[in-house]
């Protein structure tokens, strides 16, 4: 792409770049599905089994990062990243995600990697 093709895009998006594999990042909480270790969906955040197995997941788990929708109710969101404090996690908390409107039952929390990782299953039960 010349310089003159690139300035005429950015004019038309307002600057954003094109993303790749939107859909995915809407869902996966803005990452790639291949970077996903373990997910918890909306229905699990306050199950107490679900928790204390996330938890021993980031804990053998060092590297990555927490994501956590942050349109959690009640005290999810304390809980959350309070286990991140707890497991040395970096967090972030994500507020205007497009995915949530549009799935049923959307992740809330998880924990990507920095690289591929591809795990066949990331969902806990």
């Amino acid at each position: 792409m010349d310089i003159n093709e690139r300035l005429q895009q950015e004019q038309l998006t307002g600057g954003s770049l094109p993303q790749i594999n939107p859909d995915e990042q809407n869902r996966y909480l803005g990452t790639f599905r291949e970077r996903v270790v373990v997910a918890i969906r909306q229905s699990q955040v306050d199950n107490p089994k679900i928790i204390t197995d996330f938890t021993t997941i980031l804990s053998q788990h060092p590297e990555g990062k927490l994501l956590i929708d942050a349109n959690l109710t009640g005290d999810n969101n304390a809980t959350y990243i309070q286990i991140a404090g707890k497991t040395n996690h970096p967090f972030t908390l994500l507020s205007d995600n497009q995915k949530s409107s549009h799935q049923a039952d959307s992740i809330a929390v998880l924990l990507a990697a920095d690289y591929a990782v591809n795990i066949d299953n990331i969902y806990l039960s």
